[in-house]
């Protein structure tokens, strides 16, 4: 039987309540130069958040994860071979993922500390449309890159800690904005109003042995969605 995990995460703190619980390659990235930008949340506000952890279903949450209270820490693994975290018919490769709450409104921004382990061939993060899968895959290679799609985001990713952001912004003509260690590396076409979450974790790739990355200080951060002008709500 699988067991989920559900929390409710804010600032640093973790409070324990356990419980139940595409690629588009048209969509080339705009980067912006390598200096970091200061005060990324100004304008945005810490919120609250609940997640489930996914697993292989036929092993317990603290098989292939653990979490230290002490330093706010999540650690992931996984090896190719355990088995996808729902039974048959279920045929993804395996992984070990956060699944964080859905929105729908409001530009939202994943933010963590994250410590990829040498070796690691998965998936360590997505922007997830609820209903048709991902938008954006954060990829970590052995050799240290991490990809979007054919896009190098961060070099020399492997074996120490750096800052992730990611932003969504559901509205129409929304993006998706990507930072590492402050540096915006990559802005996307996001998909429109619907359903998304983030996860974040390692989900194995094709010809990986054991994957694992730990996210320290997960914040999630919201900014209301911008109204538009008077003169178009009048139309």
């Amino acid at each position: 039987m699988q067991i989920r995990l559900l929390l409710t995460v804010f600032a640093v703190a973790a409070t324990s309540a356990f419980g139940v619980n595409s690629e588009n390659s048209t969509n080339r990235p705009v980067v912006a130069g390598n200096v970091p930008q200061t005060n990324l949340t100004a304008g945005w506000t810490q919120v609250p958040f609940k997640f489930e952890i996914q697993h292989p279903y036929d092993l317990d949450a603290k098989d292939r994860y653990k979490f230290d209270p002490t330093s706010n820490t999540h650690d992931f693994w996984v090896f190719f071979t355990d088995k996808p975290h729902a039974p048959p018919p279920n045929r993804t490769t395996a992984r070990t993922e956060m699944r964080l709450e859905t929105y729908n409104t409001g530009e939202h921004m994943f933010d963590a500390d994250v410590n990829i382990k040498p070796g690691t061939s998965a998936c360590i993060a997505q922007v997830f449309d609820a209903a048709h899968g991902p938008v954006k895959m954060l990829i970590a290679h052995p050799d240290g890159t991490v990809t979007i799609g054919q896009d190098v985001i961060k070099r020399d990713a492997i074996g120490h800690w750096w800052n992730l952001k990611v932003t969504n912004d559901p509205a129409p003509d929304g993006k998706i904005k990507v930072y590492a260690d402050n540096v915006l590396v990559g802005t996307y076409a996001s998909r429109g109003p619907r359903d998304y979450y983030f996860k974040c974790g390692v989900y194995s790739r094709k010809n990986s042995d054991r994957s694992e990355a730990e996210f320290r200080n997960i914040k999630m951060w919201v900014k209301p969605s911008t109204p538009p002008p008077a003169s178009a709500r009048q139309q």
